[in-house]
C-alpha cells in the first residue's frame, strides 16, 4: 500500500470540513442538512428537554397529597404547591427545546428540480413551513412546560402558534387539547369547550392516543362545575382509553366517587371493587375499602361481614392513623341501617381520634350534625356544625352554605340560651335570701372541686413533660439544647398538642371548640358590660360575683323580661325564615303570646301565625288570627292585604302577582324612581315574605341607597341584605358590588390629579394651567374604552389578552375590536372599539370595574382607564398628554 502524503490528508480533511459545515447550516435545505438536523435536534437537545419534563411531572405526582374526603382532582398539576417543586425541570425543558428550535429549525424551501413534474406528495412536501421533524414537538413541549409552571398566558401563545403554523393533525390536535386544558385551569370553561369541541367534530381523524385525554379533560370541566352526572360518561370513556396503569386507577377511583356522589351506590360499590383489584397504593386501597363499606345496601345485604372486616382493620397496626376513617365507615353502616344513636357514637369517636386528618374530623362532625338537624335537635346540631366549620377551609365544597347554616344555628341557639339564662336568673332572684345563697354556695363548691381536679391533671401533665425532656436530653448535644432547636422534642411536643387539642386553625380563641356559642357571661348585651366590669372586682368564689347578674329590682326584672320577649320573637322567626320549621315556629310565636300577651311584636306575631296556619292547612286557626288582625289593627297594611274575602282562593295567583310587581319594580329602578322601589319592596316584604322573589326586591331596594352617591349607605344596605338573604343568588351580585366599592377610586375628583401620569407630584399652578379646549364633549358620538398602562410596571400584551377574554366572556354577542397603540416608550394605550354613544361606553366602563377580571392584577400606579369619543381619541393620539385628558374626563364624565 502506498503511503498517503500530507497534502492528501489535508485535502480529505478540507472536504470533510466543508461537508460538515454545509450540513450544520439551517439556511440550506438539502437531504444532508435535513438528516443532520433531524438527528442532532433530537439527541443533542430535544431528548434532554423531554427527560427534564418527565422528571418534573414525576416530582409533581410524588409531592401531591390527595385528600380522600373530597372527590380527587382529575389532574395533580392543578395544585400550585405541587407544581412549584418542578419549576427547575420545566425551565430546563423550555431552555433545551428553545435551543432545539433556535439551532435546528429549517424553514427555507428546498430547491426545485427543473423540469420535474410535481406529484401530490412532492407538493405537500414543498408547502411545509418546517422541514425538521422535532421542531413542532419542541414547541409543544415548551407549551406544556409553560402550562405546568402555571404560566398560562405564555402557554396559550405557544399552543396557538402551533395550531396556526403546523398542519400535522396529531400535533395540531394535541395543541387544541392543551389549549382547552389551559382555559380550564384559568376557570374559563366556555372558552375551553370551544377548543375541545373542535376535537369532537374531528373525532374520525382524532389520533387514538388523544381519545382518552380528551374525554378526561371534558370530565374535568364537568366536575369543576359540579355537574357530576354529566361527567360520568366522559370519565367512563377516559378510563377505557387510558393505558397508563396509575392514571387509569386514579380515573376509576374518581368514577367511583362520582357514582357515590349521585347515589348510584351499586355502581360505586363495583367501581371501588375494580380499584382494589388493580392493586393501587395502600392509602387508595384503604379508602376504596372504607367507601365500599360506607355505601353498602342495607336493604339487600347483611352488614355483619363488612363490620367484621372493619373491626379487623382496627386491630392492624398499619391502620392506627386511619382509625378515624374506619369508625366513620362504621358510622355510615349504622346510619344505613337507621341506627342513629350508634351512628352518632361512631361519628364522634371518629372525630375524637382524628388528630392528624382535619378533613376527616370535619366530615365526622358534619355527619353527626346532619343527624341532629334532621331530628330536629338544633342545639346539638349547632355545636357540631360549628366545630366542623371551624376546621374546614373555604375551598371545601358548599363551604359557604355550611357556614351560613352554622351561623343561622348560632343565632337560633343564642336566643335559646338567652331565654334559659334569663329564666334561670329570674327564678334565682325570686328565691328567699337563704335559698338564693344556698344555690350560689353550691356553684362555688363545684368550682373549687373543678379547680382541684385541674391542678391534679396539671401535675400529671408536668410529670409527662419531665419524662419527655429526659428522653429528649439524651440527644440534646447532637440536636440542640433548646426545645425549639431539638427536632425530636419538637415532634413529641406537636404530638402531645394534637392529642389534646387536635388540628386547630391559627386564630384567636384557638382553645375554644365552639367560638360562636360563648360562655354564660359572654352573651351579655352592651348594656350589661358595666355589670361585667363590676363583676371583675369580685372573686368567682364570692357570692357577690353571682349576685351582680340577678334582676333583684323592678327595672332589672323588666329588662330581663324584654330580653326573653325579643328572644322568643327572633327564635320563632328564625325557625320560619331560615329553617322552614313551621311547627317549631308556631310553638315559638304561641309561647310569646302566652308569656307576653301585650308584646310589642303582637301584630307581626298575629300575621306570622296566620300565614303559618295557612301553610300547614289549618284554615280555622288561620281565620282566627286573620280576624284578630282585622279587629285589633284595622288600619294596618296587613289588614288591607287580608281584607280581600277571596284571599284563600287567590293564593295560587300570588306568585304571578309578585312576578308582575317585580317587573314593575325593576322598571322603577331603571328609571331611578327609588321611592316606588322602596315602597313596593316594603309591601311585598310584609304581605308576601315567603315569596322566592323577595331577595330580588330587596337587592333593588339596597342598590337604591347608592343612587345619590352615598357609598357608606350603599355598603350598609348591601351588608344587611347579605345577612338577611345569605343563601340567595343575589348575594353573589351584592359581593361583586361591595368588592368594587372597596377598590380605591381612580382619580374621581379633580383634587386627586396631583401626579404627572403615574409619577411625580404636580403643583396646583400646573394643574390649573391645563388647557382642556382641545377636547369637546359629544355624548351621542361613537365612543371608545381606553386602558393606558405603564410599560415598566405591567405587561401590556397580557392586559390586552385579559381585555379580549373579558369581551368573549361578557360581550360575545358584540364584535369588539381590541387594539393597542404605543404612546411612548413608557406607556401603551389599549383601546376597545366601538360603542354607539357615551351611555353604552359608560356601561362597559362600569362593567370592567364590577367584574374585576381585567384590573385585579394591576396596581393603582400602573394604569388609568377612560371612555373617549372618536374625535377626542384622534386628538389624544396627537397630543399624547394623559394628564390633560384625565382632567377633561373627570370633569365631563365622572363628576357629571
Amino acid at each position: 500500500m502506498q503511503p498517503v502524503n500530507i497534502k492528501s490528508y489535508r485535502a480529505i480533511f478540507l472536504i470533510a470540513l466543508i461537508l460538515f459545515t454545509g450540513s450544520c447550516s439551517t439556511k440550506k435545505n438539502t437531504g444532508v442538512t435535513r438528516t443532520y438536523h433531524n438527528v442532532t435536534s433530537y439527541y443533542n437537545v430535544y431528548y434532554n428537554g423531554k427527560e427534564a419534563f418527565k422528571d418534573g411531572v414525576k416530582k409533581i405526582n410524588t409531592n401531591y397529597k390527595d385528600n380522600y374526603s373530597l372527590i380527587l382532582p382529575v389532574f395533580t398539576f392543578s395544585s400550585n404547591d405541587a407544581v412549584r417543586e418542578a419549576f427547575g425541570d420545566m425551565n430546563r425543558t423550555i431552555e433545551k427545546c428553545s435551543k432545539c428550535v433556535r439551532k435546528h429549525s429549517i424553514t427555507v424551501k428546498p430547491k426545485r428540480k427543473e423540469g420535474k413534474k410535481q406529484d401530490k406528495t412532492s407538493k405537500e412536501f414543498y408547502e411545509q413551513t418546517e422541514f425538521v421533524n422535532w421542531i413542532d414537538d419542541a414547541y409543544l413541549l415548551i407549551g406544556k412546560a409553560q402550562f405546568y409552571k402555571h404560566d398560562f398566558y405564555a402557554g396559550i401563545e405557544t399552543f396557538s402558534f402551533i395550531v396556526r403554523e403546523y398542519s400535522d393533525p396529531e400535533i395540531k390536535f394535541e395543541a387544541y387539547l392543551w389549549l382547552g386544558r389551559t382555559y380550564v385551569e384559568m376557570g374559563k370553561f366556555d372558552k375551553a369547550l370551544e377548543f375541545l369541541t373542535k376535537l369532537e367534530t374531528e373525532k374520525n381523524a382524532l389520533p387514538e392516543s388523544l381519545v382518552g385525554p380528551l374525554a378526561i379533560t371534558q370530565a374535568d370541566i364537568q366536575i369543576r362545575q359540579k355537574q357530576y352526572e354529566s361527567a360520568i360518561p366522559f370519565m367512563i370513556t377516559g378510563v377505557a382509553n387510558t393505558k397508563n396503569k396509575k392514571e387509569r386507577i386514579r380515573y376509576l377511583y374518581i368514577l367511583a366517587q362520582l357514582y357515590q356522589k349521585i347515589e348510584e351506590r351499586g355502581k360505586a360499590f363495583d367501581a371501588y371493587g375494580k380499584v382494589i383489584d388493580l392493586n393501587p397504593n395502600y392509602e387508595m386501597t384503604f379508602n376504596a375499602r372504607i367507601n365500599r363499606a360506607s355505601i353498602f345496601n342495607a336493604a339487600s345485604e347483611d352488614s355483619k361481614p363488612l363490620q367484621k372486616e372493619l373491626i379487623k382493620m382496627l386491630k392492624d397496626d398499619k391502620n392506627i392513623d386511619f382509625r378515624d376513617q374506619i369508625y366513620y365507615a362504621l358510622g355510615n353502616i349504622a346510619l344505613n341501617e337507621s341506627d342513629e344513636e350508634i351512628a352518632i357514637k361512631y361519628f364522634l369517636l371518629s372525630a375524637h381520634l382524628s388528630t392528624l386528618n382535619p378533613n376527616q374530623k370535619a366530615l365526622s362532625y358534619l355527619s353527626a350534625a346532619d343527624i341532629f338537624f334532621d331530628r330536629p335537635d338544633y342545639r346539638n346540631s349547632q355545636a357540631f356544625y360549628d366545630s366542623a366549620v371551624s376546621i374546614l377551609t373555604p375551598e371545601y365544597p358548599d363551604y359557604v352554605s355550611l357556614k351560613n347554616k352554622s351561623q343561622n344555628l348560632n343565632e337560633l341557639v343564642k336566643n335559646l340560651v338567652i331565654i334559659e339564662r334569663e329564666d334561670s336568673l329570674q327564678r334565682i332572684a325570686g328565691l328567699s335570701d337563704n335559698e338564693r345563697n344556698a344555690v350560689i354556695d353550691k356553684i362555688i363548691a363545684q368550682l373549687l372541686e373543678d379547680e382541684k381536679k385541674e391542678k391534679e391533671l396539671a401535675a400529671l401533665q408536668q410529670q409527662d413533660m419531665v419524662y419527655l425532656q429526659q428522653q429528649g436530653n439524651e440527644n440534646a448535644n447532637q440536636e440542640g439544647n433548646w426545645y425549639f432547636y431539638n427536632p425530636g422534642m419538637l415532634g413529641m411536643g406537636m404530638q402531645e398538642f394534637k392529642k389534646k387539642w387536635g388540628d386547630r386553625k391559627l386564630e384567636d380563641n384557638w382553645r375554644r371548640k365552639n367560638k360562636s356559642v360563648v360562655s354564660f357571661e359572654d352573651i351579655s348585651s352592651e348594656g350589661e358590660k358595666s355589670a361585667d366590669t363590676t363583676k371583675n372586682i369580685f372573686s368567682t368564689k364570692s357570692r357577690d360575683y353571682y349576685l351582680v347578674d340577678l334582676p333583684l329590682n323592678d327595672s332589672l326584672l323588666l329588662e330581663s323580661k324584654h330580653k326573653i320577649e325579643k328572644a322568643y320573637f327572633d327564635m320563632a322567626s328564625i325557625y320560619k325564615d331560615r329553617f322552614n320549621d313551621l311547627q317549631l315556629s308556631i310553638e315559638g310565636f304561641q309561647k310569646l303570646l302566652t308569656r307576653f300577651p301585650e308584646t310589642e311584636y303582637r301584630l307581626s306575631t298575629y300575621y306570622n301565625l296566620y300565614k303559618l296556619y295557612a301553610l300547614t292547612k289549618n284554615f280555622t286557626l288561620a281565620e282566627e288570627y286573620k280576624a284578630k288582625i282585622m279587629n285589633e289593627y284595622p288600619q294596618s297594611e296587613y289588614a288591607k292585604v287580608l281584607g280581600n274575602p277571596d284571599y284563600f282562593k287567590e293564593l295560587e295567583k300570588i306568585d304571578n302577582q309578585v312576578k308582575f310587581m317585580y317587573q314593575a319594580t325593576y322598571k322603577y329602578f331603571i328609571a331611578n324612581n327609588c321611592d316606588e322601589v322602596n315602597r313596593t319592596y316594603q309591601f311585598v316584604d310584609s304581605a308576601y315574605n315567603q315569596s322566592t322573589l323577595l331577595p330580588k326586591f330587596a337587592i333593588l331596594s339596597a342598590l337604591c341607597k347608592g343612587h345619590n352617591g352615598d357609598t357608606l349607605a350603599l355598603k350598609e344596605s348591601l351588608g344587611k341584605f347579605k345577612e338577611r338573604f345569605p343563601d340567595s343568588e343575589e348575594v353573589n351580585y351584592a359581593n361583586e358590588v361591595l368588592a368594587a366599592l372597596e377598590r380605591k377610586p381612580r382619580e374621581l375628583e379633580l383634587a386627586d390629579i396631583k401626579k404627572d401620569e403615574f409619577g411625580g407630584e404636580l403643583s396646583k399652578e400646573i394643574i390649573d394651567s391645563i388647557d382642556l379646549a382641545i377636547f369637546t364633549l359629544n355624548p351621542q358620538q361613537v365612543h371608545y374604552y381606553l386602558l393606558v398602562v405603564a410599560n415598566q410596571k405591567t405587561d401590556a400584551k397580557r392586559v390586552q389578552f385579559n381585555l379580549t377574554n373579558f369581551n368573549l366572556d361578557y360581550y360575545s354577542f358584540l364584535e369588539f375590536e381590541v387594539a393597542s397603540e404605543l404612546l411612548s416608550a413608557d406607556y401603551t394605550c389599549i383601546v376597545v372599539k366601538k360603542f354607539k354613544n357615551q351611555s353604552m361606553a359608560k356601561n362597559y366602563f362600569e362593567g370592567v370595574i364590577i367584574a374585576g377580571e381585567v384590573l385585579q392584577e394591576l396596581t393603582e400606579d400602573s394604569y388609568r382607564d377612560f371612555i373617549i369619543s372618536a374625535e377626542n381619541y384622534a386628538t389624544f393620539l396627537k397630543d399624547k398628554n394623559l394628564l390633560t385628558y384625565q382632567k377633561f374626563f373627570n370633569q365631563n364624565y365622572i363628576n357629571q
